[in-house]
């Protein structure tokens, strides 16, 4: 077998500390030195353990490649614009290609999105896991994009039921991103333990950037209302499709970045080592076999499962917020289409500044040496359960006031024939309500997000992390999945007062098994 002994500087595989930004000096191999510490190529792919060092050296030797991990935070900014900027404006333009869309249809909406992302996450996981390949995947997770950007644009060919057709399209956007997990392992893959946080603040900041740039340019187009500029016959350019035409020029750029830039880390490795890694066999036996293969490893189980756990339970509540939001600022604040879609631009404009100056403080300023994984993880459920507390609809004059009636030309309001609870139940300020929507998830999407994906990633260790990251991905799109059902069907049923009183409980729940373990995680963060 080909060996390599990699001779560098150790350092602590635990520490905090964060690697400078800039281009690190290549790693110097050395095929003279003593055997006895080297470790087999074909190990490292697969993941398993040669020795008792290995995974200690390898790890700590590891320099973090800055150049692929700006690349791939790149990639996931240009993945991410097209989800973040029709959403804004999802539920209005919904309604108005197809007047029988209500809030349960647009919780199937999300919940079939979602779904597809979960499913096409661990297909394109196993995928590139399996036949150690990256490049062909997100190649073509970025071409199904692509065709639902222009089944978006040709909605208005549909002559009947358009609801269903943009559920395709929904689909496809949702499956498309679904090689989320192949970046998250490439990140772990080209960072270090030391630098992991760091790499990680970058990654999510792309995310953040996605959520800034989404509502710019839904704003720099909210003056062009529907029917708006007639393109192409039936394709047009107005406040609804402006975002869909964004996100097509972001395919496009995203599919040439790959194809001419992105280096597969898989095609680096000699060829007849690949070989042995993966065969062109492709079957359920063989996916059940990773996973036992992986669920021998010396892993800390427990604390995998409960950061499992503690990523379902933050999910919870962007489920709820992405389910109720837009229904919420039309059915119960009386706000019309256009004051929707500014509202929820704006206030998505500062959660991703809020967002994207705490990923800054970890990049530039180190934070990561001040404040733990673990503890922004604390902090963010913290955050969380103080939102549905203060949020809530307390029966206090400046906090809530009655429903508005509904009025049936703007389609604002309350009407009984949705809702049971027109009558009796108390709507919250919207300005405090949304006000606060703003405060929390800008502290508590970045922080959660950084601290959950540092601890997992640490807590895997020096394996290869795509199938893992993919499980990830899964329980989040899960509950992504079942959330907006139970998020709308609860506010329909029985109001917001009833979803938030549910929701501190559960995230409450959330908080105090953290505490429980929290002294468990301080190796990892």
């Amino acid at each position: 077998s080909i060996l390599f002994q990699v001779t560098l500087n150790r350092v602590d595989q635990r520490s905090d500390g964060m690697e400078d930004l800039p281009e690190l000096p290549p790693i110097v191999i050395d095929s003279t030195k003593d055997d006895s510490k080297s470790t087999s190529i074909v190990t490292m792919l697969t993941g398993a353990v040669d020795s008792d060092v290995e995974s200690k050296e390898d790890e700590e030797d590891k320099k973090t490649q800055w150049s692929e991990i700006y690349l791939a935070t790149f990639i996931t900014f240009l993945c991410s614009v097209e989800n973040n900027m029709i959403s804004i404006g999802e539920w209005n333009y919904l309604q108005k290609m197809d007047p029988e869309v209500d809030n349960t249809f647009f919780a199937l909406v999300t919940s079939i999105t979602k779904g597809g992302h979960a499913l096409f996450s661990l297909m394109f996981a196993f995928w590139s896991h399996r036949f150690r390949v990256s490049k062909v995947p997100l190649l073509v997770g970025r071409l199904l994009a692509l065709c639902g950007c222009i089944l978006y644009l040709l909605i208005e060919y549909v002559p009947t039921n358009r609801r269903y057709a943009m559920l395709f399209c929904y689909c496809l956007f949702g499956i498309s991103f679904g090689t989320s997990p192949i970046l998250r392992a490439f990140i772990a893959r080209m960072s270090s333990n030391k630098s992991r946080v760091t790499a990680y603040a970058l990654f999510s900041t792309a995310t953040m950037f996605s959520i800034v740039i989404g509502p710019l340019g839904q704003l720099a187009f909210s003056s062009i209302s529907y029917p708006g500029h007639e393109i192409f016959p039936g394709i047009k350019f107005h406040i609804f499709s402006a975002p869909i035409w964004i996100a097509l020029g972001t395919n496009i750029i995203a599919i040439i970045v790959v194809f001419f830039r992105f280096d597969d880390p898989w095609e680096r490795e000699p060829r007849a080592i690949k070989k042995t890694s993966s065969t062109t066999s492709f079957s359920l036996e063989d996916l059940k076999d990773k996973f036992a293969s992986i669920k021998s490893l010396p892993l800390p189980w427990l604390l995998v499962g409960i950061v499992l756990f503690e990523k379902a339970i933050a999910n919870v509540t962007l489920a709820s917020i992405f389910s109720v939001a837009s229904p919420l600022m039309t059915d119960v604040f009386g706000f019309d289409a256009k004051q929707t879609i500014t509202v929820h631009a704006v206030a998505q404009l500062i959660v991703g500044l809020f967002a994207l100056t705490i990923s800054g403080g970890f990049m530039f300023c180190k934070l990561n040496k001040k404040i733990s994984a673990r503890t922004l993880l604390l902090f963010s459920l913290g955050i969380s359960v103080s939102l549905y507390i203060v949020s809530y609809p307390w029966p206090v004059p400046t906090l809530s006031r009655p429903m508005l009636p509904r009025n049936d030309t703007a389609k604002t309001g309350c009407s009984d024939l949705h809702y049971p609870w027109c009558d009796y139940a108390l709507a919250p300020n919207p300005w405090i309500w949304i006000s606060v929507m703003i405060i929390s998830m800008g502290f508590t999407f970045p922080t959660s997000s950084i601290g959950l994906d540092a601890l997992y990633s640490r807590l895997l260790g020096n394996i290869d992390q795509t199938l893992m990251q993919g499980a990830m991905v899964i329980v989040e799109d899960v509950v992504l999945f079942f959330g907006p059902f139970y998020a709308s069907q609860m506010f329909k049923a029985f109001s917001i007062s009833a979803l938030w009183t549910s929701n501190v409980f559960i995230v409450a729940f959330g908080l105090i098994v953290f505490m429980a373990t929290f002294k468990r995680f301080k190796p990892y963060g």
